[in-house]
């Protein structure tokens, strides 16, 4: 697998002013389950490491993750894993169709699909973001992401390049905060099946407690990237470390068939 994002890391370097460069080491371990619309349960574990270059305003961004999943049924997009059936994708694609929206029974698993933990590289992921208001109580970002098709659908894959905007906000009000962040995805299909372009919301808000810690509670949702199913929404809450090293623990609880039932994770950022 060639270091794309590394690499594009390396190339926009010299482009930022040197005497005001920040460069982190940033990454996750996460665990997600559920049976999603399928009859097998699904448990994904995923470890995604990263870099970050910060010059001024401007950000760049690029990690790749390493999964280790019990099951082919996910697959791995810039926007998040998705129920796709992976190499089941037709059937999902018919099943989709011929429910006209949610409400049928959950679908049989081949025994072909249900593999034992196996672990594989994701695809990786670059960022670019700009933070355009930067007061003391707003703060407003924009960004855009790309995630290359380095592996296939054999290895979580959706072998398609994805493109994803995003939008955030920050208003602090006192000593808590409410954030807005939305997201747009133009996701590539997979071979049986045409996934939709989702746009996803998400309000978190939280509170600092003492010098270094927030703790938050967040609600997500948004449109559905596969005909016929619900979008996938969730709640959640985050304690947060915002000093040096930074760290967040968060729990989430699935609110469809289209999310997880439970994802707990864990996230760190090391350096300047």
């Amino acid at each position: 697998m060639r270091p794309a994002p590394a690499l594009v890391l390396a190339l926009a370097a010299p482009v930022l002013p040197a005497a005001a460069q920040r460069l982190a080491y940033e990454g996750s371990l996460s665990v997600a389950t559920g049976s999603y619309f399928f009859t097998a349960r699904t448990t994904s574990w995923m470890l995604v490491t990263g870099i970050a270059a910060t010059a001024g305003r401007v950000t760049l961004r690029a990690s790749i993750p390493l999964y280790l999943q019990n099951t082919t049924l996910l697959s791995g997009s810039g926007w998040g894993m998705m129920p796709t059936g992976g190499s089941l994708g037709g059937t999902v694609a018919d099943s989709g169709r011929a429910r006209h929206g949610w409400g049928g029974m959950r679908m049989p698993v081949p025994a072909r699909a249900v593999t034992g933990y196996h672990p594989a590289l994701g695809d990786p992921v670059a960022y670019a973001g700009a933070r355009l208001v930067e007061t003391f109580r707003t703060s407003v970002a924009v960004g855009g992401a790309v995630k290359f098709p380095l592996t296939d659908t054999s290895q979580f894959g959706t072998g398609a390049w994805d493109a994803g905007a995003t939008l955030s906000a920050t208003r602090w009000l006192g000593g808590g905060f409410v954030a807005l962040d939305l997201a747009f995805w133009r996701l590539g299909d997979l071979p049986d099946l045409e996934l939709g372009d989702p746009l996803t919301a998400s309000v978190t808000l939280g509170r600092r407690v003492g010098t270094d810690w927030i703790g938050s509670v967040f609600a997500t949702g948004g449109t559905s990237a596969l005909e016929g199913y619900p979008a996938p929404a969730s709640i959640g809450a985050v304690w947060a470390r915002t000093g040096a090293p930074a760290w967040t623990a968060s729990v989430a609880l699935g609110l469809t068939d289209a999310a997880p039932d439970l994802v707990v994770a864990l996230a760190w950022r090391l350096g300047r």
